[in-house]
């Protein structure tokens, strides 16, 4: 005769194999759904996104009802917009007691004379602290030509500026205008200029 493991592996055995039975039979004998109705329809949903199919360059979410748009210009241009943000909240978020790190940081981005521009303008270290911390906000394209080498992207930024005054850190901020003109130097963009055009807006 079986033993009580042999009996227990056995009965086992017979209730896995009915169970995986039922799970299959379930599986296949399933009624299956047919959706081929088609209609004419002017949008796609993509994962919850609808696409206008007059105009792909928008989308529409509908999470959360907000209007997408794809970015106009070329990957160049777009490109240069992209270096124009990161230049400005690079070269623009600094303190007296960073070693100037954010200049270091955009040395391969920038060419040789603004380069040296941009070390004249580095503040001197300082036991008192004083810092600012830029947000770009907006940014445009106003001019590109890859025939002659130039571009000039305007960027709206708001700063936070820091000091500390007797032990006390005192905050404002301001908003700025910028102007930031790009060369192209062989192959590369690169930032030869930045303007504050604050006061001229």
């Amino acid at each position: 005769m079986f033993t009580l493991r042999q009996k227990i592996f056995i009965i086992s055995g017979i209730v896995v194999a009915v169970l995986l039975i039922i799970v299959l039979s379930l599986i296949y004998i399933k009624p299956k759904t047919n959706n081929n109705n088609t209609t004419e329809n002017t949008t796609t949903t993509i994962d919850q996104n609808v696409i206008d199919t007059n105009n792909p360059n928008v989308i529409f979410n509908s999470n959360n009802n907000q209007t997408i748009t794809k970015p106009d210009g070329t990957p160049e241009e777009l490109f240069v917009k992209q270096m124009a943000r990161i230049f400005v909240e690079r070269f623009f978020t600094y303190s007296n007691q960073n070693n100037n790190v954010n200049i270091e940081e955009l040395k391969n981005s920038v060419t040789a004379s603004m380069l040296v521009w941009m070390h004249s303008q580095a503040p001197e270290a300082s036991v008192d602290y004083s810092g600012v911390t830029t947000h770009v906000i907006s940014a445009s394209l106003d001019d590109f030509s890859k025939d002659i080498g130039t571009a000039k992207v305007m960027i709206g930024a708001e700063q936070l500026i820091s000091k500390d005054i007797n032990g006390n850190t005192q905050q404002t901020k301001e908003q700025k205008k910028l102007e930031v003109d790009f060369e192209l130097v062989g192959s590369d963009w690169k930032v030869s200029g930045v303007w504050d055009r604050t006061l001229a807006s």
